[in-house]
């Protein structure tokens, strides 16, 4: 049995990793909200490549500090 019950909202079921994802989610907009304005994507390659890698390591960051 898992630790966070599965959620029930307004009859939808919303696995446990969906708050995870909601709270990195938020955590990569701050984050990119703050790097917009120093340049940094203007040294990069892809910024669309470096926002997916962001979120991933926010993310990663996140649910290794809840669980």
């Amino acid at each position: 049995m898992s630790v966070h019950p599965v959620m029930v909202i307004f009859g939808l079921s919303f696995p446990p990793i969906f708050v995870e994802l909601i709270l990195s989610l938020i955590v990569f907009w701050l984050v990119k909200k703050v790097l917009t304005p120093t340049g940094i994507y203007d040294l990069v390659w892809h910024p669309a490549l470096v926002n997916t890698a962001l979120y991933c390591c926010v993310f990663y960051l996140v649910s290794s500090l809840i669980v």
